[in-house]
């Protein structure tokens, strides 16, 4: 028995000094996350902690720069109810339902134009700008591009303070970010990351030409976040911020924002225009070559490989002929689609760029001037019809795509919003050929016949798909 208690006695000391170790070992590694009043907190000074981690001043001296120009943007309006079973049929009486929706925004100019992402704004009727010094103002709608994600409001007021514009180009992977808004309703948030990745295509836009060449952060972004800022640390505006990457509707370490020189050129279209002026390199380009992976080298799958140029178009003018590779555009180098997409997105019709391109092992440079939908090297004055009973945009579809699809005329839904065309089930970038094998002239014929009629109606079209349709409506 003494020799049995001896053991035992043995057996606890080594667990306590084994304990006392391990304690020891744990806690210079960590930071426990309450401290027990047994245990002192020592509070560096805050000198001291600055110098430990040197960006900590950089992100106060940005947010206290940025915060003043980001707004709380509200939209409120109503979306008629009943698209169910007995509404394809008629068989209800007209009742509304009403929505809101909320996001943030960006003072672009000291005379009140207000920028944020259009599906913010899209079914709004009424839209209110709240300010940081607790100012909310109503604000006009400029106009929009689904295609991009932008819109572009206006307040009555002066003296705003508008934040100042980084170049995106320039934007480097692994660069420090903060990303402003009002996420949950929660205003004037900030976080903080990094820039993760450039060029991103997420097919996520909308409309018949979507600009997608996102950056990409791990700055925390949340719902109400959407319109906000993306800047650097010098208070510079680098995007819009506009989606995430969520299976749950919330953060999950990817957030997505608008590149600033594409929005630049689409702010400054809409005010100039009211539409966007997109410009087009009449090529088929893709990422790698026809037969898939390959064996090659990095340097022969460097740039873009030209798969057809379009006959009388920029590209073929410029000299560039299937089976070319391009390398650069205007001396910036190319990898990807989106980066193709990125740069056209900041020209113009009629603009001139530099392609650098290898043919043959040769390394060759030429010039292109690029074209508008029609073909054209003008800037297109034609503006889209913004029907509010239709709850949509009309645009006249252009001389190249009616010559595509073998069609007289048509007109394209984009900025699609609450109305009869969404309760029709029609979807964004729908081209309307005719109705009741009507072809009508005008967007405003368009409008009329559709507003005006009673019984069943029969849509002929082309889906966002470009596959023809036939859509049957009864309307009482």
């Amino acid at each position: 028995m003494r020799k049995i208690g001896f053991l035992l006695f043995g057996a606890l000391l080594a667990g306590l000094i084994g304990g006392a170790l391990a304690s020891f070992w744990i806690s210079s590694r960590t930071t426990p996350a309450t401290s027990s009043p047994e245990t002192p907190v020592v509070y560096l000074p805050l000198r001291q902690a600055r110098s430990e981690n040197p960006t900590d001043a950089s992100f106060i001296e940005a947010a206290k720069r940025a915060t003043p120009s980001v707004v709380f943007i509200r939209g409120y309006g109503e979306r008629m109810a009943g698209e169910d079973f007995w509404s394809f049929w008629g068989l209800w009486l007209p009742r509304s339902q009403p929505i809101y929706s909320a996001g943030s925004g960006v003072v672009w100019s000291s005379d009140g134009y207000i920028v944020t992402n259009f599906h913010v704004v899209r079914e709004a009727q009424r839209i209110l700008v709240s300010f940081p010094d607790k100012r909310t103002l109503e604000a006009e709608f400029i106009g929009g591009d689904a295609s991009a994600d932008i819109a572009l409001l206006k307040v009555k007021a002066t003296g705003l303070t508008p934040l100042p514009l980084g170049n995106s180009d320039s934007v480097a992977i692994g660069q420090w970010v903060l990303a402003i808004g009002n996420p949950y309703n929660l205003t004037y948030t900030v976080t903080a990351g990094i820039i993760s990745a450039r060029g991103r295509n997420l097919n996520l836009l909308k409309g018949p030409l979507p600009i997608e060449s996102f950056l990409q952060t791990d700055a925390a972004i949340n719902p109400g976040n959407s319109g906000g800022p993306l800047v650097d640390l010098s208070g510079r505006l680098l995007g819009i911020n506009t989606a995430i990457a969520s299976r749950t509707g919330s953060y999950v370490g990817y957030g997505f924002a608008i590149p600033i020189n594409i929005v630049k050129k689409v702010v400054a279209d809409l005010k100039e225009f009211g539409v966007v002026q997109r410009a087009f390199l009449d090529a088929d380009v893709q990422d790698l070559p026809d037969e898939g992976p390959t064996t090659a080298s990095a340097e022969e799958l460097a740039g873009l490989f030209v798969k057809a140029v379009y006959p009388g178009g920029a590209a073929e003018k410029a000299g560039l002929r299937p089976g070319d590779r391009i390398l650069k555009i205007d001396g910036l180098p190319l990898q990807t689609q989106a980066e193709l997409a990125e740069r056209l997105a900041q020209k113009r019709p009629g603009d001139k760029i530099r392609l650098t391109y290898k043919r043959h092992n040769q390394i060759l440079e030429t010039t292109a001037t690029l074209t508008n939908e029609d073909g054209e090297t003008t800037l297109l004055r034609r503006k889209p019809y913004r029907s509010e009973a239709l709850g949509a945009d009309l645009t006249p579809i252009s001389k190249r795509e009616a010559t595509e699809l073998g069609l007289k005329r048509g007109f394209r839904i984009t900025n699609l919003r609450s109305g009869l065309l969404s309760q029709m089930g029609l979807q964004e970038g729908t081209i309307i050929v005719s109705v009741n094998r009507y072809i009508p002239e005008t967007p405003e014929e368009l409008e009329n016949i559709l507003l005006s009629s009673r019984g069943r109606l029969l849509i002929e079209g082309v889906d966002a798909y470009g596959k023809p349709f036939f859509y049957s409506f009864f309307q009482r």
